[in-house]
């Protein structure tokens, strides 16, 4: 579902950013399907297939980050996903944490999406890693010297 990095853009596509650190993969099911597993009169206990499926680029993967700094903040990843499978997503995952608390998001133009993530991007999302140098009451082992 997701457009290769090559493809030319279309409207039919809009991009996600994705503020997590690994990124997220979503899954889209078949609600009617859905509804048939569970008014079954025997439980099906094999998972359910999505009928598509997206991996979204996580923080890690902006390319402004360096993983020796292990920086976070202000990152996100970009990944170009169809715009209907984005819009039946968002249908059928409403109340989605990430996506209420605005780590996914996606605009229809990549620029715009760059900008939000300007603005999105200074606000802490939790998943930043600890700053070394400010963690309080730990000091830094001191070398023997031979």
């Amino acid at each position: 579902m997701a457009a290769a990095p090559n493809t030319p853009r279309t409207s039919a596509t809009v991009t996600v950013i994705c503020r997590m650190p690994a990124g997220l993969v979503l899954d889209l099911y078949d609600v009617d399907a859905l509804a048939a597993r569970a008014s079954a009169s025997t439980p099906v206990m094999a998972p359910p297939r999505p009928v598509a499926s997206v991996r979204l680029n996580g923080a890690k993967a902006d390319p402004r980050y360096h993983a020796r700094d292990n920086l976070l903040l202000g990152m996100g990843g970009r990944t170009e996903v169809d715009a209907s499978f984005w819009q039946a997503w968002c249908t059928q995952n409403p109340h989605f944490l990430p996506l209420k608390n605005g780590l996914i998001f996606a605009q229809p133009r990549a620029e715009d999406a760059a900008a939000e993530l300007a603005e999105r991007g200074q606000h802490r999302s939790g998943l930043e890693g600890l700053e070394p140098q400010g963690l309080p009451g730990v000091t830094p082992f001191a070398r023997d010297v031979a």
